[in-house]
């Protein structure tokens, strides 16, 4: 086993394994803020293994939206030698725009598919993960479980037929009546109509600023997620050349030059944000809304993310535009959740938050 700057290299014979740090990393915020929303759960009287199943649910469409959201809207590194005179200049090749992306989508070594290359974008992990949540909370719930369970029905088949013969063989050596073998049935104890998801979404926007805050040194380890050049002392220097945007070149700035560290800027607003959110949801909930703390959590993030995209340097913008997309959406996206929250706020016809999530009708209900 041998430590390397981004992963564990694991030796088995001639054949080399690696773990990178930065999965295993996501993997740990992911399941620590998993383990905290359970807590949360169980404190509301609510059953907290829909916390782990909603997780399950939302890590695959995460995942997708994730990647399609970064090479719908590639950062500037990655469209740099896209200009009109790439073919000209040489650099067509080393073009990976929008275009290329989804032209090349299933090339396995940098194609839009290929996730394992890098490239992931926070938006489309939260679109994509309300998209697995409300698929896990709604109505079509049981429809999406049973399609699944008949797409893994042969295999299931296969373990529980080794089980069973087992079993059987066990049975028959006690003299006892063999058990039939019976093939797996889809039974499922979600209600048809699904779940109020409000709630549970409040308790996943207390916990994942928890994820984001240990997630974000995933970036530190691969040294990314920094900003314009600062003579602050806690900046970081980023020596690796490929590691460099296109305008901060070694040769032009050398490799003792600091950068804003927007990965550690990011995870202290979001272990500030995490506390806060903590504090109120466990102390003062019946002063708020379902949807409440959801819509705080998105007002917080996006108001931060704002403001550090004026000095980070990966930026993303609109196809054919200056426009940068992280910060425009940012924007719409802090002002829809701010007004909407004030807008719940003075309503006085809707219920409380303790009246709403936990009467003994939701509770029975969850």
């Amino acid at each position: 086993m041998e430590f390397q700057a981004e992963h564990i290299l694991l030796n088995f014979g001639n054949q080399e394994v690696q773990i990178r740090y930065y999965g295993i990393i996501i993997v740990t915020a992911m399941l620590i803020a998993a383990w905290i929303a359970s807590r949360l759960a169980e404190r509301t009287k609510r059953d907290s293994d829909h916390i782990w199943g909603a997780l399950t649910w939302a890590i695959f469409p995460g995942i997708v939206f994730a990647r399609l959201w970064y090479i719908t809207f590639p950062p500037i590194s990655q469209t740099i030698n896209c200009g009109v005179d790439a073919e000209l200049l040489g650099t067509l090749d080393k073009c990976r725009n929008a275009a290329y992306y989804f032209q090349n989508f299933f090339n396995l070594t940098d194609g839009g598919i290929a996730v394992w290359s890098g490239g992931l974008h926070i938006y489309g992990a939260v679109i994509g993960g309300l998209l697995g949540v409300w698929l896990y909370f709604g109505p079509l719930h049981n429809r999406v479980a049973r399609f699944f369970h008949y797409i893994f029905l042969p295999v299931a088949i296969v373990f529980e037929g080794i089980a069973w013969l087992f079993t059987a063989g066990l049975q028959r050596i006690g003299g006892r009546e063999v058990t039939p073998f019976k093939i797996p049935r889809f039974e499922s104890e979600f209600p048809s109509e699904g779940m109020a998801m409000s709630p549970w979404l409040d308790i996943a926007a207390v916990s994942l600023p928890l994820a984001q805050s240990i997630g974000r040194w995933a970036n530190y380890i691969n040294q990314e997620l920094y900003g314009l050049p600062t003579d602050l002392p806690w900046g970081i220097t980023i020596p690796l050349a490929d590691k460099r945007g296109p305008e901060y070149t070694l040769a032009e700035y050398g490799v003792d030059t600091k950068f804003h560290p927007l990965f550690l800027y990011e995870s202290l607003w979001n272990l500030a944000a995490f506390f806060v959110l903590y504090n109120l949801y466990t102390r003062y909930r019946d002063r708020f809304q379902a949807g409440d703390f959801f819509l705080l959590y998105l007002a917080q993030y996006t108001f931060i993310r704002f403001f550090l995209e004026f000095i980070r340097i990966e930026k993303a913008y609109f196809p054919g535009t200056e426009i940068n997309s992280a910060q425009a959406i940012a924007a719409v996206v802090f002002l829809l959740s701010v007004g909407v929250f004030f807008m719940r706020r003075n309503n006085k016809t809707a219920e409380s938050y303790e009246e709403s999530v936990s009467s003994p009708e939701a509770i029975a209900e969850a």
